[in-house]
């Protein structure tokens, strides 16, 4: 978002910014950070079970996983003003 402002872009007019992890960093960035928030636990928990199918003998290496994700609308992508 730096560069975006440091060559003349105006966030979100010019352009719209999305982050990904929504860490929480995101909240206190000047325009707020929209951002994708996955959902960490089942990330946990999926990862838990593959690693644990893997010691327990699986044979399958290739895995396509995909975990429920949330859109957090903050003020970068012109989002709700607080």
């Amino acid at each position: 978002m730096r560069a975006l402002h440091d060559t003349g872009y105006r966030i979100p007019h010019d352009v719209a910014v999305v982050g990904f992890d929504d860490i929480d960093e995101a909240t206190y960035s000047i325009p707020s950070l929209t951002s994708v928030s996955p959902d960490k636990a089942q990330i946990a928990e999926t990862a838990v079970a593959l690693l644990l199918d893997r010691v327990n003998g699986s044979d399958e290496a290739d895995h396509d996983t995909v975990t429920d994700f949330s859109l957090v609308v903050r003020e970068s992508t012109a989002g709700p003003r607080r």
